[in-house]
């Protein structure tokens, strides 16, 4: 019998920081798997996984699991609005 992928859950502020980023011109598509950081997001050459969490929550175990064995470049972790434009910053000044 194979097994249904329970669906991941999302962080309350996920639709506000998915917003703040198309407003800026960021392509963004959610993204899930265990521990798989919830969003990747590009514009132009530069693009990122990026994880939403709410203010004061912390990574699980399966999220500290992922970022230990990821590659690529580190994913970002976005709380708040203010987080969006730190991430606007580093796209403009990784271009």
């Amino acid at each position: 019998m194979s097994r249904i992928p329970r669906q991941a859950r999302r962080d309350a502020n996920e639709p506000e920081v998915v917003k703040a980023l198309r407003a800026q011109g960021f392509s963004v598509e959610r993204i899930s798997g265990e521990g798989i950081s919830d969003l990747i997001v590009g514009k132009g050459t530069f693009e990122r996984l990026v994880e939403v969490k709410g203010p004061g929550k912390k990574h699980t175990d399966a999220q500290v699991k992922f970022l230990a064995r990821w590659r690529g470049p580190q994913p970002i972790t976005i709380r708040t609005l203010e987080d969006v434009q730190r991430f606007c910053l580093l796209a403009m000044e990784t271009r």
